[in-house]
Formats: structure tokens, C-alpha cells, sequence
């Protein structure tokens, strides 16, 4: 949880104060603009379901059944929202502005963890990873959501989260529009990679 901090913050560092830095976000500042919904998907694919889906399938101890099946899912499911954000955030650009100052960046982040992510985000999340975890059964999915779906699932997901992306977040936010839904990639693919990582020596423990 620390190591994800420290890199959101040395990211937001290297680019407001380390000129070369700056430059090496300018392309994909750029690729952003340019291709708008298409760079917001395949970042948003590659980073939250490619990668953390080739780690999976090469730990033996945690590949899942019809792992390369799984990969696509994910990698399209992903991607999706990588489209979804980059909405939310033009959005909250217009509604608070695009500056980097703290007021700003608080407000961002608040009506990001306590508005859109327990009532949009969360929920549906959770239902996709629930049924991907149930093998693409809608029948097991429908079964573990009448078992206490919210209570089990949805609930410690939220506060994990919480516990994680808020610190995390204000990094994001501090970005110009532009750069933030790839920054968001880059994180929560770090953030996966690590979850990942926990939960093979769970596994092994």
C-alpha cells in the first residue's frame, strides 16, 4: 500500500518538478488527445487487464481455468471503463476545475470514493469479478449474490479501497485531464500486480 503511494507521488513529483520527466509524459499526453476514447480503452485494457492477467497465468499456483478466455474479459471489461473515466473525469474538470491545487483536488477525490465509486463503480465491479471468479456461471454468480452479496463482497471491497485509493487519487487528480485515466492505468495495474502478489502467498502460506 505504501510502495503504490510513493509511486503515484515520485509520478506527480518527477512531472511538475523534473523537466525531463515532463517531456517523457508529453507523448502519451498527446496520444490522448488525439485519439480520445480509443487511448482511454486500450490503456485502461493493457494495464488493468492484460498484464496483471499474463501474471496470473504464469503463477501456477493461482492460474484460473480458461485463463486466455479470462484475459479477454477482463481486458475488455477494463477497457470499457477506461471510456467511463475518461467521461468522469472531463466531467469533474467542468464541475471543479482543472487545477492542481488542494481544494480542488479534494473535492475530486471525495465525490470520486464517496459518490461514483459505492454506487457505480463498486457494485458493478464486483458483480463482474464475482462471475468471472464463478467461471462465466450467471447461475453460481446469482447463488454467492443471495448468499450476502453487499455484506461479503461489495462492502470490504469499498473499505479496502478507501484504505488505498484516496491517497492514491489525489496523484491522479493532480495530473492535467489529459494524463489522468493513463496515470489511473499505471496505478491500478501496479495496485492489481500487488493484490496478485498477496494473494499467491496467502495461497502458499
Amino acid at each position: 500500500m505504501a510502495a503504490l503511494w510513493l509511486m503515484a507521488a515520485v509520478m506527480v513529483f518527477a512531472y511538475y518538478f523534473v523537466p525531463c520527466a515532463a517531456c517523457a509524459f508529453e507523448p502519451v499526453r498527446r496520444w490522448q488527445v488525439e485519439w480520445g476514447a480509443f487511448a482511454a480503452f486500450a490503456t485502461q485494457a493493457v494495464f488493468c487487464g492484460v498484464i496483471p492477467a499474463i501474471f496470473v497465468i504464469t503463477v501456477r499456483s493461482i492460474r484460473p481455468s480458461r485463463p486466455l478466455v479470462k484475459m479477454f474479459a477482463q481486458a475488455v471489461w477494463c477497457g470499457a471503463w477506461g471510456v467511463v473515466y475518461l467521461w468522469f473525469y472531463s466531467v469533474q474538470a467542468k464541475i471543479f476545475g482543472e487545477g492542481a491545487d488542494l481544494h480542488i483536488l479534494c473535492c475530486k477525490m471525495l465525490v470520486d470514493q464517496f459518490v461514483w465509486t459505492p454506487f457505480v463503480v463498486m457494485p458493478l465491479s464486483s458483480l463482474f469479478f464475482l462471475w468471472l471468479g464463478c467461471d462465466f456461471s450467471f447461475r453460481k454468480a446469482g447463488s454467492r449474490c443471495r448468499e450476502g452479496f453487499v455484506g461479503k463482497v461489495v462492502l470490504p471491497n469499498l473499505v479496502s479501497n478507501w484504505c488505498v485509493w484516496m491517497p492514491a487519487l489525489i496523484a491522479v487528480y493532480a495530473f492535467p485531464v489529459a494524463l489522468q485515466v493513463q496515470v489511473l492505468g499505471v496505478v491500478a495495474s501496479f495496485w492489481a500486480l500487488m493484490c496478485l502478489q498477496i494473494g499467491k502467498r496467502v495461497g502458499n502460506g
